[in-house]
């Protein structure tokens, strides 16, 4: 055996040996199956040295049996240590918030704590297993994790999930070829619970001893799978051979997604069948994974690489995990660490190399964020809008409305889709244009066939409430802000402002009684034939939203009267800005009667549909002689 290794001969010897052990000395370890597997690692025999490097944090030992690891494994890193029984764990944790502390003990020990340590508010990490021998080794692998490692992320994905067609492997073979080769991060995308993680051909088992070996005694509450009732694993279509203990499994960290990968303290089933506490019997020195149910996020493996390229301890690096996890899923997205949340692995690089990874992971998280609630926006409010719009007015095609409809849904599949920012970008373009082009469509119509606000719906259409008011033209109280809503469809609503003198002055289809949405400007203008005429609105934008959409200017039922044709543009407002809309008239090579000529401002910005009355006075061109 290696000089660096002192192989022990009983719990007793190694406790002796860990209460003399100093830097330079052998490490103590327990000889069994888990170090037989780390040894398996170098094949001329020669076991690494332990690392000394300091580590952040503290090392907190639950019961005597790991007091002697957590003392070996505090030593070896320049951290305190202290010993606590299982019923104090939750209290020492407590006066430990925010700090990294490594929790050593053996698995039944933690649990009799009552629930997951991390819960107490400290960045917990637990290096744990279900016997003396397995622990020991694995504080040794920790002490040694830089060993053996090849300088790679492997993922394999169950078919079924997001994203498995840029997985290294769909199929339980290539996973099975690892038991040759060790990645240093190895992502395991697949349906699973506490005891396993299963790809459609093939099963990683929590077992580390044979399917039919005899069984310890466990707790009748709980849960039993049919291999402790000797009835083989739950896979009834899957061979001996296609079932691989996960202690077989080379890797230096473990990320899992399937649900409950980590379970000590909270496990349902008895330890003897854990998954993590398996992968933690091979050579793994770490596993990651989900406390409870899981919905898996894709945008986490790139998180947890990125914080290894960026030297994060492994408890901060999962603590980030949890941060970013939790806006998009909440409960159904926790991660738990299984080993010391105070070891720095490093990964050659993450998804951006160099130290602003972190910060641009951020950024574009909240790139991403901001596209969910655009995206959330447009679903309840827009497209409801345009929906109730289509009763309102034919010039709104319902089965574009319903496309975006689609689109919305799609999108919203995949929140975090790496192109979810650059398509809800997309989508918000389309809406605007085809907002301008209804009203292009809108306007065209007026000037062809007249104009009349609510078309098909007018009939439906009842007065439900009505508030004197100030007529903005004639400056007179002789106009009432009238509200109407439609008999069938409950969410219509159309509000107007009439004059009793002056007529219509605005209709709108926003839902409040003070629209945010306004059209502004001078119902009544003067004109002289033979010049252009400017007729104009401004659109002003009182909502906490950017408006888009179009605005558009039309004679009514002018086409054979010789006046000018509609005219038509995007328009876009910022939160409490305003912008300004100009019709040039052109009366030089048109040649109207003089008269009073009825027009229509129309915008249709966000759904909203905002009409504006005109009234251009016009004039007979002044003779040459006067």
């Amino acid at each position: 055996m290696s000089a660096q290794v002192l192989i022990c001969r009983d719990a007793a010897d190694y406790r002796d040996r860990a209460r003399e052990w100093s830097k330079g000395l052998p490490f103590p370890v327990l000889p069994g199956p888990p170090l037989d597997r780390y040894r398996s690692l170098f094949p001329e025999g020669q076991l690494p040295a332990v690392s000394t490097t300091p580590r952040a944090g503290t090392v907190i030992s639950v019961g005597d049996d790991a007091g002697a690891a957590g003392r070996l494994l505090a030593a070896a890193t320049a951290r305190e240590h202290l010993v606590v029984d299982p019923g104090d764990l939750a209290h020492a944790l407590s006066e430990r918030a925010g700090e990294l502390v490594a929790v050593v003990g053996l698995a039944d020990d933690l649990t009799a704590s009552g629930d997951w340590p991390g819960v107490h508010g400290a960045v917990v990490g637990m290096v744990t297993a279900r016997d003396l021998a397995a622990l020991t080794c694995l504080v040794y692998r920790s002490l040694t994790a830089d060993a053996a490692a090849e300088e790679r992320v492997f993922v394999a994905t169950h078919p079924m999930l997001e994203d498995a067609e840029l997985a290294d492997t769909n199929e339980f073979e290539d996973v099975i070829a690892l038991g040759r080769r060790r990645p240093k991060l190895l992502v395991l995308k697949a349906l699973g619970k506490e005891c396993c993680a299963a790809l459609p051909d093939g099963i990683l088992c929590g077992r580390s001893d044979p399917i039919d070996a005899p069984l310890p005694a466990t707790d009748p509450a709980y849960r039993h799978m049919p291999c402790m009732h000797g009835a083989g694993c739950h896979r009834a279509d899957l061979a001996e051979e296609q079932r691989l203990p996960a202690a077989e499994l080379h890797a230096t960290v473990v990320f899992t997604h399937s649900c409950s990968s980590i379970a000590v303290g909270t496990n349902a089933y008895p330890h003897h069948v854990a998954l993590g506490l398996g992968l933690l019997e091979g050579t793994a020195v770490a596993v990651v994974g989900a406390l409870g149910v899981h919905i898996v996020q894709r945008g986490a493996q790139g998180d947890l690489e990125d914080a290894l390229a960026e030297n994060l301890p492994l408890g901060r690096a999962v603590e980030r995990l949890n941060e970013r996890a939790y806006p998009i899923n909440g409960w159904l997205n926790r991660f738990g660490l299984l080993g010391d949340p105070g070891l720095v692995l490093g990964l050659p690089t993450g998804r951006t190399v160099g130290a602003g990874s972190g910060a641009t992971a951020a950024r574009a998280s909240e790139r991403d964020e901001e596209a969910i609630r655009t995206l959330a926006h447009v679903s309840n409010v827009i497209l409801p809008r345009l929906e109730r719009l289509c009763w309102l007015e034919p010039g709104v095609d319902p089965l574009a409305v319903e496309a975006f409809r689609i689109r919305v849904r799609e999108a919203a599949e995949d929140l975090q889709a790496a192109d979810l920012a650059s398509r809800v970008e997309a989508l918000e373009t389309d809406l605007a244009a085809f907002q301008h082009a209804t009203v292009g469509a809108i306007v065209h119509d007026i000037y062809v066939n007249g104009w009349n606000y609510g078309g098909p719906s007018l009939d439906g259409l009842r007065e439900v409430s009505r508030r004197p008011a100030t007529c903005p033209n004639c400056a007179r109280d002789r106009a009432a802000a009238i509200t109407m809503a439609h008999v069938v469809h409950a969410g219509l609503t159309v509000r107007t402002l009439q004059c009793r003198r002056c007529g219509d002055l605005w209709w709108t289809s926003e839902e409040s009684d003070d629209p945010a949405f306004v059209l502004e400007g001078a119902l009544d203008t003067d004109a002289v034939a033979g010049r252009v005429t400017g007729l104009s609105r401004t659109l002003r934008n009182e909502s906490a939203q950017v408006v888009r959409g179009g605005i558009g200017f039309a004679f009514a039922m002018r086409r054979f009267l010789g006046l000018p044709p509609e005219i038509s543009a995007p328009i876009s407002v910022f939160p409490g800005g305003k912008a300004d809309f100009t019709a040039e008239i052109d009366l030089v090579g048109h040649h109207p009667r003089p008269d009073v000529h009825t027009g229509v401002f129309i915008a249709i910005v966000n759904g909203v549909y905002i009409a504006s009355s005109s009234m251009m006075r016009l004039a007979p061109a002044p003779s040459a002689g006067a």
